[in-house]
């Protein structure tokens, strides 16, 4: 009876070690998640190493090319020169039925 009761009970530790190694805090479903969240993150600080590279080029273009700043101000605030003409193409949007 010792014997079944002893039996029993490294089962249930058993069953207990393993469920804690794998859904505990530190277990292995745990450690998994985080190395995806780590190689997410991972690839988000490359994009945004990337983009930082690109707008630290654009500032140093703006801060000695004049063209750089003419061509913001006409994509981005509409700037015109003097005696240009500008012209609106308007979308038709959807045809009438």
């Amino acid at each position: 009876m010792r014997r079944k009761a002893a039996s029993l009970a490294s089962i249930i530790a058993l069953v207990a070690l393993i469920v804690g190694a794998l859904f505990g805090d530190r277990g292995l479903l745990h450690l998994i998640d985080q190395r995806h969240r780590a190689e997410a993150l991972a690839r988000e600080v490359e994009e945004l190493e990337a983009e930082n590279a690109h707008l630290a080029t654009e500032i140093t273009a703006l801060r000695s090319d004049p063209r750089a700043i003419e061509r913001l101000a006409r994509e981005e605030l509409g700037f015109v020169r003097a005696g240009e003409t500008v012209f609106l193409v308007r979308d038709p949007g959807p045809a009438a039925p």
